[in-house]
């Protein structure tokens, strides 16, 4: 993974240019964000990019690794970052690693913009058609992403579509089967059925059905994926709360909503919400 500080010469001159970077974005009509590659990136430079330019600014993203754009984002090194949610936001706000998501959360350095859209995690057909689901869910097999967070998700899936009663994570039903991320489309050839992260689907290129369970509705404002903005410059410097503002309602524009239904097939849901009081 790349590190953001590399040398003491970058950390002796890294406040001047964060000051600088902050006040200006590089340049007074130059919207800089930083994103993950899917589908975050794609909406930006597939339809974003055109919308914000009819207001007189450029837009140019930067595709990071996950666990860069927050700090960066804080330093100045880009005007807002496009790859998380809410919980996750909240986490590296508060500086808690148990910290548990609060509707009412006051943030102090990043703040959430605008929600965008929602990645459910969804049941894939594997060896077994959508048509044979509802027959064979009991006694199909699945495979699940192993990661902490996605393997529980899987299973209250599973659960909730009534394909097991309950569960001990460990020690789960035989049909279940647990595999890393990056085996997890490839599985689906094994097994029955998969419970596959949106990421996965998309690099994979595997279109979902609607017609199979996927996480309900009841999480989506909290799992949708947010534009997140310098909570101290919004509020002190008119600049770049105008690049943020453009920025914003580009991406709540109908545009955006038709690009991620055309693009993402199911795999990536429509969740636009504005966030600024």
């Amino acid at each position: 993974m790349k590190k953001l500080f590399k040398t003491p010469l970058f950390l002796a001159s890294f406040g001047l240019l964060a000051a600088l970077n902050v006040s200006c974005g590089n340049s007074a009509n130059t919207i800089t964000v930083a994103a993950s590659t899917l589908p975050h990136a794609e909406i930006l430079n597939g339809v974003v990019k055109e919308i914000v330019k009819e207001k007189g600014y450029n837009l140019k993203v930067s595709e990071l690794d996950w666990d860069q754009p927050n700090q960066a984002l804080v330093h100045g090194e880009y005007d807002a970052n496009y790859f998380q949610h809410r919980p996750y936001l909240q986490t590296f706000d508060s500086g808690n690693d148990n910290h548990v998501y609060d509707v009412s959360y006051t943030y102090t350095k990043l703040f959430p913009v605008v929600t965008v859209h929602y990645e459910p995690l969804r049941i894939y057909p594997g060896k077994k058609s959508v048509a044979e689901f509802e027959a064979n869910k009991k006694t199909a097999t699945y495979c699940i992403c192993n990661d902490p967070s996605n393997e529980k998700r899987a299973l209250d899936l599973l659960v909730a579509s009534g394909v097991i009663d309950s569960y001990d994570m460990d020690n789960l039903p035989k049909n279940i089967k647990p595999v890393s991320e990056s085996a997890l489309a490839a599985a689906l050839e094994d097994n029955d059925y998969g419970v596959l992260p949106a990421n996965t689907a998309l690099t994979a290129k595997i279109t979902a059905s609607t017609e199979l369970p996927c996480e309900g509705a009841d999480k989506a404002d909290q799992g949708a994926n947010i534009l997140v903005g310098n909570l101290k410059t919004y509020k002190e410097d008119s600049k770049y709360k105008e690049r943020i503002d453009v920025l914003a309602d580009a991406l709540l524009d109908t545009r955006v909503s038709a690009f991620i239904k055309s693009e993402f097939k199911n795999v990536v849901t429509v969740y636009q919400n504005d966030l600024r009081k």
